[in-house]
């Protein structure tokens, strides 16, 4: 059995958005599981959580296992919300008639989830201590939504199943919750381990024990898809291509700095640790050991990837990762620290490095 913690330190565990790519996050933890003999709400003292992270954090503070939450919501009830709705042509023409507003009605996944939840209340959470984000459009500021500390007194009468909806009601894809919240994600708390690490360092502090050198953090991401072109490419961009391009460099962009912005602020003091499976082909493939033949392509896993194929590649690859990476080792990141030994590849499967390439002026006008 792996021993996570030995020297019994206090462990937080913060996890990305991505929608149903949650169910990569929830496998790597349901693996943990069984590789530790514990259940993640034994495991972990704080578990933070934007969009799907919330639902993840929720469970574990409503006492759900990983394995619980993947079998019970990530397999079953979020994919049949989905099938639940207008599909295909259908759901577009929806879209354009309800005036662009959202591609899914919220109701059937409230209602797939509210069993969890039923009757409680933020304040109703015990252990773990439970931090979620929410986006408010009155104030355009985020809120952090905590279980306990000094923060907790402001949300304690929140029904849990309303912070998990706000948290996730990203736009376009979801109406905003009450009119007003919307995913925690839209800003710069996409991934939130920098948040979380502040709250648990700065406000909850020594009174439960997150003191200096006594506090690791386990940053999760839900799957990483290189955003990257050809070169030259760029020339060819129009207005569409352009949207898409900034909208996921500016998701995957601020996930990773928050990352680098905990371990700086928090260099000697917290050890921040980051797991990010890398959805490419050959890397799933060659690094994760995962037979893709007759399987959807990873690079395709959207944030609403619901059929059952999607879904058991997706606990495929985050079972087949959370094997691969060290749990134990001080500072883990998904690449290698020396660029040299990369070669554009990830470490155990994990989100490569971002590198520097050559850039040609002597041909250039720009001499």
């Amino acid at each position: 059995m792996l021993n996570l913690n030995p020297e019994r330190k206090k462990l937080i565990l913060s996890i990305d958005g991505g929608g149903m790519r949650g169910t990569i996050t929830i496998a790597m933890l349901a693996e943990l599981e069984a590789m530790t003999g514990k259940t993640c709400p034994e495991l972990f003292d704080m578990v933070a959580g934007t969009s799907t992270g919330a639902i993840i954090a929720a469970g574990f503070g409503l006492g759900l296992s990983a394995q619980e939450l993947l079998e019970t919501v990530y397999k079953r009830r979020l994919p049949q919300g989905f099938r639940s709705q207008p599909q295909g042509i259908w759901l577009w023409l929806r879209y354009i008639a309800g005036g662009l507003r959202s591609l899914y009605d919220l109701r059937p996944f409230l209602e797939l989830l509210g069993p969890l939840a039923t009757g409680k209340k933020i304040r109703d959470l015990q252990k773990p201590i439970v931090f979620m984000t929410t986006r408010d459009l009155r104030t355009n500021n985020t809120y952090y939504v905590v279980s306990k500390g000094p923060g907790a007194t402001r949300f304690a009468e929140w029904p849990v199943s309303g912070a998990v909806a706000a948290s996730g009601a990203a736009p376009i894809y979801f109406p905003p919750v009450l009119g007003n919240l919307i995913d925690g994600g839209v800003g710069v708390s996409g991934n939130p381990v920098l948040a979380a690490t502040v709250e648990a360092m700065e406000y909850i502090g020594a009174t439960d024990g997150f003191t200096d050198g006594n506090v690791i953090h386990y940053s999760l991401g839900t799957g990483y898809r290189a955003n990257t072109l050809g070169s030259g490419e760029g020339s060819r961009l129009w207005l569409y291509n352009w949207v898409v391009y900034i909208i996921s460099g500016f998701l995957d962009d601020t996930a990773l700095q928050q990352v680098f912005n905990a371990r700086t602020i928090y260099r000697g003091r917290v050890d921040v640790r980051r797991y990010n499976p890398f959805l490419q082909a050959d890397s799933v493939r060659d690094r994760l050991g995962i037979d893709l033949t007759g399987k959807p392509d990873p690079k395709g896993l959207e944030l609403d990837a619901y059929a059952p194929e999607e879904v058991d590649l997706m606990e495929a690859i985050g079972r087949a990762y959370a094997r691969r990476v060290n749990w134990t080792e001080v500072g883990y990141m998904p690449w290698l620290e020396t660029p040299d030994e990369l070669h554009g590849q990830g470490r155990d499967g994990g989100h490569p490095l971002p590198g520097i390439l050559p850039v040609n002026w002597r041909d250039s006008p720009y001499r």
